[in-house]
């Protein structure tokens, strides 16, 4: 039978992972599964290093059982500019409601980095929450769904924690129940005295005492009452019933003119509200405690004091954000206790600060001008206030893109930003809504710069910038790595954290499954290079007694990692030379600049401790320190099918020319090649995904060094003159299509750049 020959070369194998391909049209340069291999762009992989904890690291104690651990995971977050220094950035750990702060200065975090801890117990901050942070104006703000923030401050020697509650302008008042007219009609005048009533018409301007006829001064509603027999309505201002009184050979004052508002009365407009500024979330208690500041103020008004209505909302802000020099608060709950008609339902509200100038401004989310005077009554671009997203429906999060401010609810992501080219001011506004697929936590919601991704119920999405400026939505994972994002129980997406790696220029997101410090937990890393779009996973492996785990990654200072430093062991036991521990410098095998750390939380005796890791171990073992055996991170990745144009034709690959980066660089003392590699390849013939097909074959290895170099001694410089080596691999196996798996051997490396087929295929089918 007539034969055919081709031959297929595959030199950029930077497409990643791809699971949303069919097996007759699958990307050459893409893979169906893989693990623990890293994509790097110049089209190669190479072994990722061991999840380890770092050199010379140091446990931590924190006031948290195992029971905690699993049940609120720690989280971080990055407090830059701490205290208004550019060159302080510190790292913040949330355990329970302690606050353990790092110096991200440190190479090495857990040796020398923590400043100090901070204990948010005074302030009754919740132990099963995970706090939301933001940094402004060089302070820490923390929100953890409570009536009060708070607002820690470093003067260079030490952190100070003050509680603070959200303050607005009352602009709802109280429902007036026992006389309902006040609530359907504007223009109406009472004829009896209600405290209720009283304390709307004090809201709206009447709160200051004026003069009568005789110059003393009086409680303005009831000298209205004293000359019309009733009281103001809802659409009323004093101003209108103000003029002055000539004094025939004295000073004219102004007074008030009760006829005066007989003759203005018409305007079916309510009057403005907001002389009082409130506790926005404990409104009842906090009109009770205006109105008695009022009293004490102009001891002239009748209203002494105000009972009414608890009128509270339960659950404070869970979400915050520094956005134009303010804080924003959202994540507010929409129960309100003992309330009325007018209560608000803040849950789709989001509370901008004042431009922060010092610590008060932080929680003066109001107009500073009093919006009931005659005089000052604008609101300018430094003040604060509310924002009313209609049909956000729970706020998880809020991200700060420069220009914008992105809001994202669980049904739903909305933009913020100003109105025109000058950017967000109490003035000047919009907001828009991006798309109708809302994420699924704030954890996994990432920013790098420029766009943000997130994690939703169908999918990964960004938001990027269309041809006009305006921010989109778009699916990342609908044409790539769906089924695999499916695949992933709905508990593990929503708890996903994701990180910026601002070095590798890639997005990681870490995520588990089954319960941690059992043998069912799995920690997996799903990685989006963000510059060739592709996507990769990493999984790491429990250690043997399961008493390790990343919990959170996060974004440190940049660092060298051409050589990490690595304990010196015989056998199982560290070597010591007096008290210190000997520790040699090992040329690694990963990227030389790394920026994503990784909190861990190790047990000890069954009780959970804090210290800091990343992918270090050069023996490509997860897990070693921590009880100097840990476990191998295996790594495999299988090509997709190739049927070179013809699904019909069986074929033949008689030869696989495979290369490598050579890894090894020196020998031992009994001249065996150091930091060797290896790779272990089989064949997979018509689209089989099981060895029970029978059409799998052995496994060989990939990777011989066919040259033996001799060197005089360990000392001698390693160079056998070639970077690449080469094999020829004579292949077993025939069908209408092949595909191959690699995968990794324990402490050896693994750097495939390529390979090279020869196939054979019958012209006849």
């Amino acid at each position: 039978m007539t034969k055919t020959s081709t031959k297929a070369e595959v030199n950029s194998f930077v497409q990643g992972l791809i699971t949303e391909a069919s097996p007759l049209n699958f990307p050459g340069n893409a893979t169906v599964d893989e693990q623990n291999f890293v994509l790097n762009r110049n089209g190669t992989r190479n072994r990722r290093l061991g999840m380890d904890l770092e050199p010379g690291y140091t446990l931590f104690d924190i006031d948290a059982t195992l029971d905690d651990i699993q049940n609120t995971k720690p989280i971080t977050f990055r407090w830059m500019n701490v205290g208004g220094n550019g060159s302080r950035n510190y790292l913040v750990v949330q355990v329970r409601n302690k606050l353990y702060i790092f110096d991200l200065a440190n190479q090495s975090l857990s040796t020398g980095g923590l400043i100090d801890t901070i204990d948010l117990t005074s302030l009754s901050f919740p132990t099963t929450v995970q706090y939301s942070f933001a940094a402004v104006d060089g302070k820490l703000v923390v929100a953890a769904g409570q009536n009060q923030i708070a607002v820690v401050s470093y003067n260079g020697t030490g952190f100070t924690v003050t509680g603070r509650t959200l303050l607005v302008r009352d602009v709802w008042g109280v429902e007036v129940t026992d006389e309902s007219a006040y609530e359907t009609d504007d223009q109406y005048r009472g004829t009896v005295s209600r405290n209720d009533h009283f304390y709307n018409l004090y809201n709206q301007s009447w709160g200051i005492p004026r003069s009568n006829s005789s110059g003393t001064l009086v409680d303005a509603v009831n000298n209205y009452f004293s000359g019309l027999s009733k009281y103001p309505s809802n659409s009323e201002v004093v101003w209108s019933g103000l003029d002055f009184q000539a004094v025939v050979g004295g000073t004219p004052f102004e007074r008030q003119y009760p006829n005066l508002y007989t003759d203005t009365f018409g305007s079916k407009v309510k009057a403005a509200k907001g002389y009082f500024i409130i506790d926005v979330l404990n409104r009842g208690q906090s009109r009770s405690a205006v109105v008695s500041t009022n009293k004490a103020k102009h001891p002239a008004v009748a209203l002494a004091s105000f009972t009414t209505n608890t009128d509270a909302t339960q659950g404070g802000a869970k979400i915050i954000c520094e956005f134009a020099g303010r804080v924003f608060f959202a994540g507010f709950g929409g129960i309100v206790v003992d309330g009325d008609k007018r209560s608000p339902n803040l849950s789709n509200h989001i509370l901008f600060s004042q431009l922060v100038k010092n610590t008060e401004d932080i929680v003066k989310c109001y107009q500073e001008g009093d919006p009931t005077s005659r005089d000052g009554s604008d609101i300018i671009d430094t003040d604060g206030g509310y924002i009313r997203i209609a049909g956000a429906d729970n706020i998880v999060s809020m991200v700060n893109l420069g220009t914008h401010l992105i809001v994202f609810a669980s049904n739903g992501v909305w933009s913020v930003t100003g109105g025109s080219d000058y950017g967000f001011t109490a003035t000047n506004y919009k907001v828009n809504k991006i798309t109708s697929f809302g994420a699924l936590s704030r954890s996994s919601i990432v920013d790098d710069g420029g766009t943000a991704l997130y994690w939703a119920t169908d999918g990964i999405y960004i938001l990027e910038r269309n041809q006009i400026g305006d921010f989109a939505a778009r699916n990342l994972t609908q044409t790539t790595i769906q089924t695999l994002y499916e695949e992933i129980p709905t508990a593990s997406r929503e708890q996903a954290v994701g990180v910026f790696d601002s070095a590798g220029k890639t997005i990681r997101w870490l995520y588990s499954t089954g319960t941690p410090f059992t043998a069912d937990h799995i920690t997996y890393e799903l990685i989006l290079d963000v510059v060739i779009s592709a996507f990769y996973k990493f999984r790491i492996y429990n250690s043997p007694d399961n008493e390790a785990i990343a919990s959170a990654p996060f974004a440190a200072t940049p660092f060298t990692a051409d050589f990490v430093p690595n304990v010196v062991v015989v056998g199982t036991d560290e070597v010591v030379v007096g008290l210190d521990t000997v520790v040699v410098e090992v040329a690694s095998q990963g990227s030389s600049i790394l920026s994503t750390r990784y909190l861990c939380i190790v047990l000890v005796a069954g009780v959970p401790k804090i210290t800091f890791g990343y992918y270090n171990n050069t023996r490509w073992i997860d897990w070693e320190s921590v009880d100097n055996v840990g476990t191998d991170a295996f790594g495999y990745f299988t090509t997709g099918a190739v049927t070179a144009g013809d699904s019909s034709a069986v074929k033949q690959t008689p030869y696989l020319i495979l290369h490598f980066n050579r890894t090894e660089n020196g020998v031992d003392d009994e001249m065996i090649p150091e930091n060797q590699s290896g790779c272990l390849v089989r064949t997979q013939w018509d689209f089989a995904n099981s060895v029970n097909s029978n059409k799998w074959s052995s496994q060989f290895q990939g990777y011989r060094l066919k040259q033996v170099y001799l060197v005089n001694n360990s000392e001698d410089a390693y160079d056998m003159g070639f970077e690449i080596i080469t094999t020829r691999n004579k292949l077993r196996g025939r069908g209408r299509a092949f595909a191959f798996h690699m995968e990794t051997q324990p402490g050896k490396d693994c750097q495939p750049v390529g390979w090279n087929i020869s196939i054979n295929g019958n012209s006849v089918t």
